[in-house]
């Protein structure tokens, strides 16, 4: 006897395993079994007191949870009230003190930028008169000195302190026996003899406040 069910070929009508799919014989696929209808509780019959009583307990359910999604909403909309209200009153508290902090402050008063104090210039202290041949830059300090006629040597005001700015002014008392010609600058003169042997007169020269004088000798 065997445990397996068989199912019979709708075409050759022969039986044969019911797991197979198809007929091994004929080769047509087995019908599907119909399944299997679930039975109708009362509740499910329209008309039944069951269903009514189905019906009642649904509406009673859609009815509390409406209930208690309102009340959700309403607790919801009260609490964000409450902050809100809060927020507010903490504002004007922080508003009303900042305002008394302000009001208790002293406002300071604008002094403006102060003008920067202009150092006092440097003052000249030492004035001198260098020479030398020319070419040659070994000047050497002047007071007196003395030249050939027709000669000109270059001459070298030179002072302390050396960051005094100035243009030194030269002169002679006669032109006729020494003319000098200044650079642009005035720092450099070249100085010619065009007088006679045995004539003498004095040059000068002045930066800022300070002069020195030379005497030159034509021999």
């Amino acid at each position: 006897m065997s445990f397996i069910p068989n199912t019979t070929c709708r075409r050759c009508h022969r039986q044969y395993p019911s797991f197979r799919s198809r007929c091994p014989y004929c080769g047509t696929r087995k019908p599907k079994e119909a399944r299997s209808a679930v039975p109708e509780t009362d509740s499910a019959v329209p008309g039944t007191s069951a269903s009514k009583s189905a019906a009642e307990a649904l509406n009673l359910q859609m009815l509390i949870g409406g209930g208690l999604l309102l009340a959700v909403i309403v607790l919801a909309i009260v609490i964000v009230s409450v902050n809100v209200k809060s927020d507010v009153a903490n504002h004007q508290d922080i508003t009303a003190q900042m305002d008394q902090i302000s009001a208790n402050t002293p406002v300071p008063i604008p002094t403006g930028t102060p003008e920067p104090t202009a150092s006092p210039a440097p003052e000249l202290q030492q004035l001198q008169v260098r020479w030398g041949p020319t070419g040659n830059y070994d000047y050497v300090a002047l007071g007196y000195f003395n030249m050939p006629a027709g000669s000109t040597i270059p001459l070298c005001a030179m002072w302390s302190p050396g960051t005094v700015k100035a243009v030194p002014e030269w002169s002679v008392d006669d032109e006729s026996i020494v003319s000098i010609k200044p650079n642009e600058s005035g720092i450099y003169c070249d100085a010619t003899m065009v007088g006679e042997a045995g004539q003498t007169t004095v040059l000068h020269i002045k930066v800022n406040e300070k002069e020195a004088d030379i005497t030159i000798e034509i021999t």
